[in-house]
């Protein structure tokens, strides 16, 4: 029975957080010498979500279309092992930290509630939110990319992410058509106060894991 207790405990000791994977991930495809700029990022990193009680959530090999997704009880980033660059995932995570600060400490509507039955409403709200978190990840990206002083291969950001603000026309599709969904789930008496109530959302959530 010692024994076996021993084993377990050394065994849970073992077990790397979801925070060290995504920092291990990012070492393995960036140049050695960059190594420990990288690990004082990912404190500073650690200790702003800390300091500010986000509480962030991991979902590993996910499907579901997005990146990441802030909900009313956490903040969700999907597959962050996939990322290509630090600093794409930096831009997610800092975009999605802001619309929790958005709906958090700024007390501002949620779009995603499914109170607002007028989508022109809806939308308008929502792309406003989008362009405050899309600047406030770019912010993160800038500032801790003059601290690690990476090679621009190493860091730079996708066309996709780039190019967001020109994006609104596609979002706005998107946008209704989840619109669609939420109103008709509604009227179905189905359940739903937030994104997490989504299916493509909702199918995930049993694989939910702590970032530390």
């Amino acid at each position: 029975m010692r024994n076996l207790i021993r084993r377990i405990l050394r065994e849970d000791l073992s077990k790397t957080s979801n925070f060290d994977t995504i920092l291990t991930h990012f070492k393995s495809i960036t140049p050695k010498s960059y190594e420990d700029k990288i690990e004082d990022a990912f404190e500073k990193i650690k200790n702003y979500i800390n300091e500010e009680g986000f509480n962030i959530k991991v979902i590993n090999n996910c499907e579901t279309g997005f990146k990441g997704v802030r909900t009313k009880n956490f903040i969700i980033i999907c597959s962050p092992t996939s990322f290509n660059t630090i600093s794409e995932f930096i831009y997610i995570l800092f975009h999605e930290i802001q619309h929790e600060i958005q709906m958090g400490k700024l007390k501002q509507q949620n779009p995603m509630s499914g109170e607002i039955e007028d989508f022109e409403e809806l939308y308008k709200l929502y792309w406003e939110m989008e362009m405050d978190a899309h600047n406030y990840g770019m912010e993160w990206v800038e500032k801790l990319g003059n601290e690690l002083n990476l090679p621009k291969q190493h860091y730079q950001l996708s066309n996709i992410i780039l190019n967001y603000p020109s994006m609104g026309h596609s979002t706005r599709n998107m946008m209704e058509t989840l619109h669609k969904q939420i109103q008709q789930m509604k009227r179905k008496g189905m359940e739903y106060s937030d994104i997490a109530d989504l299916p493509i959302v909702k199918k995930h959530m049993d694989k939910i894991e702590d970032l530390f």
